[in-house]
């Protein structure tokens, strides 16, 4: 149709404005991998989850299979004792976030920071930020993370909220990777 349109108006110009893209997201992907990819996530085989401001259980492509999977892994049942375990960082409460064994709530602007010093501690970055010489709240919370996400390394995931800023996605697409 917009072929058409241009056949019948060629003098015409066409602008496309998407408010509620997943720019960040596909920048990010680009930033990781050299390439714009669709992530798709399987939450099924997570031990551990760190949600960087993504609201998984509520929003986004995918949330209805990423609930259930979600959820799958917190029912106790026969021979199955343990659960997953969800780590929220959020700056506004969310479904997710309400879900969360461990939640801390930070501005959108300590988000990224936040982000490269937890990749900086399991080892994907090298020399960003080191610890403050008196442990904060953050400090602590970070290092709890951390250990959790080196200790089940190949069953634990890390997911980027779609408001993130690109560098964000990335550093979710290395640490799972990693």
């Amino acid at each position: 149709q917009l072929q058409a349109l241009r056949a019948r108006l060629p003098r015409a110009t066409w602008h496309h404005y998407e408010p509620a893209g997943r720019d960040n997201a596909r920048a990010g992907s680009r930033l990781a991998f050299g390439e714009y990819v669709e992530t798709r996530y399987d939450f099924s085989k997570c031990d551990v989850i760190l949600s960087l401001d993504a609201d998984f259980l509520f929003h986004g492509p995918g949330n209805v299979r990423y609930a259930r999977e979600f959820a799958d892994k917190r029912r106790v049942r026969q021979g199955q004792a343990s659960m997953n375990r969800l780590y929220m960082v959020e700056s506004t409460p969310s479904v997710t976030g309400a879900m969360a064994d461990h939640r801390l709530a930070l501005g959108p602007s300590a988000i990224p920071l936040l982000a490269r010093r937890i990749a900086a501690r399991v080892g994907i970055l090298r020399g960003v930020n080191a610890p403050a010489t008196t442990a904060s709240a953050t400090d602590k919370w970070i290092e709890a993370v951390a250990a959790d996400l080196e200790l089940h390394r190949g069953t634990c995931l890390v997911v980027a909220g779609e408001g993130q800023p690109p560098v964000v996605h990335a550093l979710a697409h290395a640490m799972n990777e990693s």
